[in-house]
């Protein structure tokens, strides 16, 4: 069975939460230059995956012949009613 997307979980605000403290105390370009950069890729990949995600999201949802538009919805098809 196939589960609904989310458009944001707990891994997401986990890593929310981390991005605040790497840029609030660990972003250091003067002296950890490579790193600081790094760190910057990393959650700038993450933030794109989170942008692709809520797009791919919002096609299904407007696409109702995309086949996880109806668990996207929430809607039942016909073909999944017990008699």
């Amino acid at each position: 069975m196939t589960k609904k997307l989310k458009r944001w979980t707990f891994l997401d605000s986990v890593n929310a939460i981390l991005f605040i403290v790497v840029l609030l105390f660990l972003l250091d370009f003067q002296n950890e230059g490579l790193m600081s950069w790094i760190l910057l890729a990393v959650f700038a990949f993450w933030l794109i995956t989170v942008v692709i995600r809520n797009i791919m999201i919002s096609k299904i949802v407007k696409d109702p012949q995309h086949p996880l538009h109806n668990i996207q919805t929430g809607k039942n098809s016909g073909s999944n009613i017990k008699k």
